[in-house]
C-alpha cells in the first residue's frame, strides 16, 4: 500500500484555509446589510440636529427683521 502525498494534505488543508480567510474578509468588508442604513440615519439625525440650531440662533434675527420692515412700512404710510 502506498502512503498519500503529503503534500497534497497541506494544499487541501492551506486552501481551506484560504477560502474561509477570504470568506471573512468578504463578510468583513460588506459588513452587515443594515449597517448602511444605520449610518445614513445617523447622519440625516446630525444634520436635523444642525439645521434646528441654525434655526433657533438665526430664527430671532429673521423675527427682528421682518418686524423692522414692518415698522418701516407702518411709519411710511402712516
Amino acid at each position: 500500500m502506498q502512503k498519500p502525498d503529503k503534500g497534497l494534505k497541506r494544499r487541501a488543508r492551506g486552501s481551506a484555509r484560504l477560502s474561509a480567510g477570504v470568506w471573512l474578509t468578504r463578510r468583513l468588508r460588506s459588513g452587515s446589510p443594515g449597517q448602511g442604513m444605520v449610518e445614513y440615519s445617523l447622519i440625516l439625525m446630525l444634520i436635523a440636529i444642525v439645521v434646528i440650531v441654525i434655526f433657533v440662533v438665526v430664527g430671532h434675527r429673521v423675527s427682528d427683521l421682518y418686524s423692522n420692515i414692518d415698522n418701516g412700512i407702518n411709519t411710511a404710510s402712516g
